[in-house]
């Protein structure tokens, strides 16, 4: 009787050990979902319409210079560990736009791929023709 004791609290204990691990599986996913789902959720409340950093250029640790879009004006600021200064203000005229194919996207690598390979071409074309 002790040894059928012995076999049934080894089952219970496998059971256990059994139960205990895919409960933790369970809250696992259940909290790798909750956060994707906050994340989503708080990327949507913070869209800004009329603030955007334009360019960022890092100056030294811990020291940058931006260019950033407030509405319809373009101004440049030097952002410390603790400090926010306006340096100038730049007309739109006077950036550098980056290129942008017809959807407004900016150009992918494999588009800049391609036209590095086609100005390759050319010059080898080029470089063929007068020899």
């Amino acid at each position: 009787m002790v040894i059928v004791l012995a076999k049934s609290s080894t089952a219970g204990s496998i059971s256990q050990l059994i139960t205990v691990f895919l409960i933790f599986i369970l809250v696992l996913f259940i909290t790798v979902y909750t956060t994707k789902f906050l994340a989503d959720y708080q990327k949507g409340q913070y869209v800004n319409r009329n603030l955007e950093v334009i360019e960022t250029m890092r100056v030294a640790n811990n020291k940058y210079l931006q260019i950033v879009r407030t509405a319809d004006k373009y101004i440049v600021i030097g952002v410390g560990k603790d400090e926010i200064s306006m340096l100038t203000e730049i007309s739109e005229e006077d950036l550098i736009k980056m290129s942008t194919d017809k959807s407004g996207a900016k150009d992918t690598f494999a588009s800049i791929f391609a036209k590095a390979g086609k100005s390759l071409n050319k010059d080898n074309n080029k470089s063929n023709n007068n020899e």
